[in-house]
C-alpha cells in the first residue's frame, strides 16, 4: 500500500477504537454526534480504495455505488419503496435529495467490506451469491442498533426482527445484488493484498462496533450475529489458504 491508504487505515483504526467505546457504551457527547459523519467517510473512503484496486476497468461503479445508493435512499424516503417506510431523525450533515450524503459513504463500506469478505469463499459467482446476503448481513446488525437504540432514523411501520420491516431487508438484498452484478462483471483479482485483508477487518470492525453496542443496550440477538462474523472469518482461513495453493497451481 501507498503511504496514503497506510495512514488512511490508521486513522481509520484509532477513530474506529474511540469510537467503539464511547458509541459501544453511549458515553458519546452530544456535540462530538459530528464523529459519526467522519467514522462513515473514513470507512467509504477506505473501501473505495479497495474497490478502485479490484475494479481497474469498471472504477466507474464507485461513483454508482455512492450516488446510486443515496437515490434509492430517496426513493425510499419519499415512497416508502423498496426499504419501507422511515425518515431521519439524526442530523448526518449535508443532504442530497433528502438524504445525507453519508449514506452513500456506507454503502460504499457495505458493498467493499462485503466484496473482501466474499472472497474468503473461493468459489464461482460468490461475488453475485454471497455479496447482497452479506450486506444484509451487516444490516441485521446496523438497523437495531440505529434505529432502537440510537433513533439514527425511525420506522413508521414494524416487524418480527426488531420492530424492523422485513421489506427493508428484502430492499437492502435488492439493492446489494444490483450494485453486486456490476462489480461480479469487472472485477479482477486483487493487487495489494492488504487493502483486501483490512476489507475483511473492516467487515469484522463494522459488526464489533453495532455488536456491542447492542449487546450493551440488551439486544443480544445482534450481538451473535455479529459475533458470528468473527466466528466465520476464523473457519475460513482454510479457504483462503486452498485459494492461495489453487492460483499457483494455476500459475
Amino acid at each position: 500500500m501507498n503511504v496514503f491508504q497506510k495512514r488512511l487505515w490508521l486513522f481509520f483504526t484509532i477513530w474506529f477504537v474511540i469510537g467503539l467505546i464511547l458509541v459501544g457504551f453511549s458515553l458519546l457527547p452530544p456535540w462530538l454526534e459530528w464523529a459519526n459523519a467522519v467514522f462513515l467517510f473514513a470507512s467509504g473512503l477506505y473501501a473505495a480504495l479497495y474497490l478502485w484496486d479490484v475494479l481497474p476497468k469498471g472504477r466507474f461503479i464507485i461513483p454508482v455505488i455512492f450516488f446510486g445508493s443515496i437515490g434509492i435512499e430517496s426513493i425510499g424516503v419519499h415512497t416508502g419503496w423498496p426499504f419501507g417506510t422511515y425518515a431521519y431523525e439524526a442530523d448526518f450533515g449535508v443532504q442530497l435529495l433528502g438524504v445525507p450524503i453519508t449514506i452513500g459513504a456506507a454503502w460504499l463500506s457495505v458493498m467493499g467490506a462485503s466484496l473482501a469478505f466474499s472472497r474468503r469463499f473461493p468459489f464461482r459467482y460468490n461475488t453475485v451469491l454471497l455479496v447482497p446476503l452479506f450486506a444484509v448481513w451487516l444490516d441485521l446488525a446496523i438497523d437495531p442498533v440505529a434505529a432502537n437504540v440510537k433513533s439514527y432514523w425511525l420506522w413508521q411501520d414494524g416487524g418480527l426482527y426488531y420492530d424492523i420491516p422485513t421489506q427493508n431487508f428484502f430492499g437492502w438484498y435488492g439493492t446489494a445484488l444490483f450494485f453486486s452484478l456490476l462489480l461480479a462483471r469487472f472485477e479482477q483479482k486483487v493487487t495489494l493484498a492488504e487493502l483486501e485483508r483490512n476489507n475483511q477487518y473492516l467487515f469484522l470492525m463494522l459488526h464489533a462496533l453495532f455488536g456491542l453496542t447492542a449487546g450493551v443496550a440488551g439486544l443480544y440477538g445482534v450481538t451473535l450475529i455479529s459475533l458470528l462474523a468473527g466466528l466465520t472469518y476464523w473457519l475460513t482461513r482454510g479457504g483462503i489458504l486452498f485459494a492461495k495453493s489453487k492460483q499457483k497451481q494455476i500459475s
